[in-house]
């Protein structure tokens, strides 16, 4: 019965017409089930069952609609207006399962390999390079029941965990890395979205907050978030440097930015307009307000736009081709498919790491211990150890962003060359430190159409006609206002997280701002992603601007997005209120050390990679000397 709901589902969202499949008939039901089966997560499982059971009782809903029906019995009018009662109730629940189901649906729907929508989106997937040749990394595998040995485990494979790995391994150290994640490189990398997602992404691209209000976005691979990155590389800007000084870190980055950027080849020399950004350009011009163009970390970019995919010529200068390889060169080994579970302590000092591979546990002795497991799976770790559990996994910061998009005369497809080249500033410090900044999305097929408002199946396969000619714009907030990371029953961690009030209100002013360059720029519609649009055309922007902020922001009414997860397991002076001391040292456990973006006091206000890394390069060159390390031993 649930199998015939689901398919009724998709069929509503996506029905066969006009010459396309309808979504059950491309296998979108049998796809959702296995991608969700594929989290090992059986509440997920229960979670979708329960709402699939939900939808097609005729007593529930006579209870929540005052219709005794069937979904999967209801005709194809009647069942679109029946999830249009849902996207708009005023039950959050109802709202929360529409847009999980949407989202899936239209992922699967407009993402799938050669998928016949795209000839109704218009786009084409170009034809694959030849690989670059594979980085030069030390691996090896670890059986169930095996004990390593090693002078610095490190866990995670991403900017910091890289940084770090590569700076101890020059020291002499014997560094192990753990990645949960298998290796992937040039040659697995082929552009496919939703491989892409399933294979470099935190739960295979389907991570979210715990009410589904915002989609989170995290690399999960070797070399992590570096990896599937648009690669955007900016500093920590000085109202943020001060704010931080305040929890400790006081001493300059310059230096460490200035040896990251190096490493990585970072510059703005490959940094061109695609439609998107010389759109968001013209429209600052045009308003006079600033936009700055983007440093990157790229070396002869081929401009393909699948970059979230991951870089199959080898241009993208990820920690896979640089940092990992320093490490490796100085004999580090990286172990892949192999979960760090808990941290072992005795005495007040770190003595290694247990975790998980393949048919059992294996364990880690080390006297140093650096967690770069990323903002979400770090504070995971710290609980399930029973370590600094007051304050692990508090003060979680993501950095809420929103979208306006824009269609234009002109072609502006948003998978076609550098996703990101432009910045806008202008609004970034709304109150001291705290606003937002513009910058424009990659858009893949699959993304796009789950993002995109569905109000009907007509109305949402005529936005997605005009996708070739549509601009999104992201408002990047930094916000104040932290939400938590806990455990579930299996100890996995679960996101709490809703923008506070400031945070909101720059989020609004956001889309106001957005709607405006949008037309300054030329457009000839805009529309925001609540549910319904809020739309605009020239002419009628006082209008939009009135009616976005009477809409506000509601949870699953807008869709909201995270890229950025920091702060869960942050740098202060005071225990009371932090995880680590302002050398990056967990308070109380010798030896271990935050090295990722969780250690961040605060949200940095801009895309994270480069301050992970510079961050963990400080935290390196500030650890004990050879001879008190030893000591420990």
């Amino acid at each position: 019965m649930r199998d015939e709901v689901l398919a009724a589902v998709c069929d509503t969202f996506a029905p066969a017409v006009d010459g396309l499949p309808s979504a059950s008939q491309l296998g979108v039901p049998e796809r959702i089930q296995g991608e969700v089966a594929a989290l090992n997560r059986p509440q997920q499982v229960a979670q979708l069952n329960r709402l699939l059971d939900t939808l097609d009782s005729p007593l529930l809903n006579l209870a929540l609609s005052g219709r005794l029906v069937r979904f999967s019995r209801l005709a194809q009018a009647e069942r679109e207006a029946f999830l249009r009662g849902w996207s708009g109730s005023r039950l959050p629940l109802k709202r929360a399962g529409f847009q999980v189901l949407k989202r899936l649906t239209l992922l699967y729907t407009y993402g799938a390999v050669d998928s016949p929508y795209w000839k109704l989106v218009g786009y084409a997937r170009p034809p694959l390079p030849d690989p670059a040749a594979p980085p030069r990394l030390r691996m090896r595998q670890a059986k169930a029941g095996e004990t390593i040995d090693a002078d610095v485990c490190v866990i995670g494979s991403g900017a910091g965990g890289s940084v770090f790995a590569a700076e101890m391994a020059k020291k002499g150290r014997h560094v192990v890395i753990l990645e949960r994640a298998r290796l992937q490189t040039e040659a697995d990398f082929k552009g496919g979205e939703l491989e892409g997602a399933a294979n470099l992404f935190l739960d295979r691209g389907l991570a979210a907050t715990s009410d589904a209000a915002m989609v989170l976005l995290a690399g999960s691979t070797v070399g992590g978030g570096t990896v599937v990155n648009w690669n955007t590389c900016l500093r920590l800007p000085a109202a943020v440097r001060d704010e931080w000084a305040a929890a400790g870190i006081e001493d300059a980055l310059d230096e460490h930015y200035t040896a990251i950027e190096k490493r990585l080849d970072v510059d703005t020399d490959e940094s061109p307009r695609n439609g998107q950004n010389a759109v968001l350009e013209r429209g600052l011009l045009a308003l006079g307000l600033p936009s700055q163009t983007i440093a990157r970390n790229t070396r002869g970019c081929g401009d393909c736009g699948h970059c979230g995919s991951g870089c199959r010529i080898g241009a993208k200068q990820s920690t896979l081709r640089t940092y990992l390889v320093d490490a490796c060169d100085g004999g580090a080994e990286i172990v892949t498919g192999c979960s760090a579970d808990r941290i072992q302590v005795k005495q007040g000092a770190v003595e290694g790491v247990i975790a998980q591979v393949e048919g059992g546990a294996v364990m880690v002795r080390a006297p140093m211990v650096a967690l770069a497991a990323g903002a979400l799976h770090s504070p995971a770790i710290l609980l399930r150890s029973g370590l600094a559990s007051e304050q692990a996994g508090r003060n979680l910061h993501l950095h809420p962003t929103g979208v306006v998009a824009g269609r234009y005369a002109e072609p502006t497809p948003g998978w076609v060359g550098v996703p990101q080249s432009v910045m806008g500033d202008a609004f970034a410090d709304l109150s001291p430190g705290y606003g937002f900044r513009l910058e424009c999305p990659p858009a893949l097929p699959g993304l796009l159409a789950a993002s995109l408002p569905w109000t009907s199946s007509a109305e949402h396969r005529r936005r997605m006609s005009q996708a070739l000619h549509t601009t999104a714009f992201i408002a990047i907030v930094r916000d104040r206002e932290g939400g938590r990371v806990t455990l579930d029953r299996t100890g996995q961690p679960v996101v709490h997280y809703w923008p506070g009030r400031e945070a909101r209100e720059h989020l609004v002013r956001a889309m106001v701002e957005s709607a405006r360059i949008h037309l300054a720029a030329g457009a000839q519609e805009v529309g925001t992603l609540h549910t319904p649009p809020v739309t605009g055309m020239p002419g009628g922007f006082e209008a939009m601007r009135q009616e976005i902020e009477r809409r506000g922001l509601a949870r699953n009414a807008v869709a909201l997005f995270s890229a950025h997860q920091m702060s869960t397991c942050r740098i202060g002076r005071d225990r009371r209120s932090s995880v680590a001391d302002p050398n990056g040292e967990v308070w109380g456990v010798r030896g271990l050390y935050v090295t990722d973006a969780s250690a961040f006091p605060s949200a940095s206000g801009v895309n994270p990679m480069l301050t992970v890394m510079a961050m963990a390069r400080r935290t390196a060159e500030r650890l004990s000397c050879d001879k008190d390390e030893q000591s420990r031993r």
